[in-house]
């Protein structure tokens, strides 16, 4: 266990507190939400700064917060050749094909890439690109369950098991109360104290490693110059993570329905380019904390997994370690959600809508929330059921780009 057993009320409190004001948030929007299309799209009424935190949500997980750190700390400012792919994926999506969708989607009445399928290439292209996404999408879930699992595991020595159970529940009731208006206004709130907390974090190691000249003097010392070569990784990794996980981007459906919520044209396309400029200043951030945990703080690990508890809980007061434990807890439940929805409301809008074509809004309002729990007993099983859940995601993902070809 993480935390000494006379610091782990306060932190039980803290996550406690965290858990159920998401849930009352969320239930203030369950009261709100009237429509299939509030449920969905957000009413397609959000402006930019929740739009900007959205995007930023569903971009950064725990995947990229806990793993991105770990892998810079074992190999150095590489990694960034890990976040090129999700940048290239961001501004080709804003470049070339944000204004395009948005104006079909307002024209057509779009909600998932099903449905573009659909109006571009004819209806029996909505299978691929919906099958697709809901196996990559159930993978991407599954993935958070474990992730919050593993925070509760490492914090208060809770069976995984059980931990995924906890996760599923929480996520499940979160997303069935408020959907996608719920998941954005949430996101303006765990993204903001996602980017406040991971900036914080540098400022605060890189202050304590005496910049970055005494993190490169202390590098040259040890021998760990190799740390600051942006070429040391394989060709093959970058390859692999381009072409599946960063490619898969341009055609996931969180991404596209984030383009049909804003409430115009102008906020939409504003808000993906911000989201570029904010990702990079992210990502280079936490490869940054990676490298610098190593040859700044001095901090020496088996497990480069644990490295974010480690820098937060060895050489920060106990109170910034309170404070990183909610930005990783906000890191993935902004991620986690968005997936979730995503799911759903494919689930939804390419199986359900088109097999019940007099169905009304009310009813389709309610098949939503049902496919909430459907999703979530796909991605809970996957969750039990897969060992090592990434390889789905990558399988997923390919599959995703792949598909989309078919047409």
């Amino acid at each position: 266990m993480l935390i000494p057993e006379q610091q782990l009320p306060t932190v039980i409190g803290l996550t406690g507190a965290y858990g159920v004001f998401i849930l009352i948030y969320a239930y203030y929007f369950y009261r709100r939400v009237k429509t299939f299309a509030d449920y969905n799209v957000a009413g397609r009424t959000m402006p930019l700064v929740p739009m900007i935190l959205t995007i930023i949500g569903t971009s950064v997980g725990g995947a990229t917060l806990l793993g991105l750190m770990a892998n810079a700390y074992s190999t150095g400012i590489s990694q960034l050749w890990m976040v090129f792919p999700l940048i290239a994926m961001v501004l080709t999506l804003t470049v070339f094909f944000v204004k395009r969708l948005r104006q079909a989607g307002d024209r057509h009445d779009l909600y998932t890439v099903g449905d573009y399928a659909v109006v571009r290439y004819g209806p029996l292209a909505r299978y691929p690109a919906a099958i697709a996404n809901l196996v990559a999408l159930s993978a991407l879930t599954g993935m958070q369950f474990v992730a919050l699992a593993t925070i509760l595991e490492l914090l208060f020595d809770l069976d995984t098991t059980y931990g995924i159970l906890i996760a599923c529940a929480f996520l499940t009731l979160k997303t069935y109360l408020g959907g996608f208006t719920s998941v954005v206004w949430s996101d303006a709130v765990q993204g903001t104290i996602q980017t406040l907390g991971i900036v914080a974090l540098f400022i605060a190691v890189y202050l304590l490693s005496d910049g970055w000249g005494g993190a490169l003097e202390n590098a040259w010392a040890s021998g760990q110059e190799a740390l600051f070569e942006l070429g040391n990784i394989s060709p093959y990794q970058i390859f692999l993570f381009t072409f599946t996980l960063g490619a898969a981007g341009l055609v996931r459906q969180d991404f596209w329905s984030r383009i049909w919520a804003a409430r115009n044209l102008d906020t939409t396309v504003r808000a993906y380019w911000w989201s570029v400029g904010l990702l990079l200043l992210t990502g280079l951030l936490v490869v940054l904390i990676g490298v610098f945990a190593k040859v700044g703080l001095g901090i020496v690990t088996d497990q480069p997994a644990m490295i974010y508890y480690q820098v937060t809980r060895e050489a920060m007061p106990f109170w910034f370690f309170a404070l990183m434990l909610v930005t990783v807890m906000a890191t993935v439940v902004s991620c986690a959600d968005s997936f979730f929805i995503a799911a759903a409301s494919t689930l939804v809008s390419d199986f359900i809508q088109p097999a019940f074509r007099n169905a009304s809004d009310r009813q389709l309002l309610r098949y939503s929330r049902l496919s909430v729990i459907l999703m979530a007993l796909v991605s809970l099983a996957l969750a039990l059921a897969v060992p090592k859940l990434i390889q789905l995601w990558i399988t997923g993902s390919a599959i995703l780009v792949s598909s989309l070809l078919v047409p």
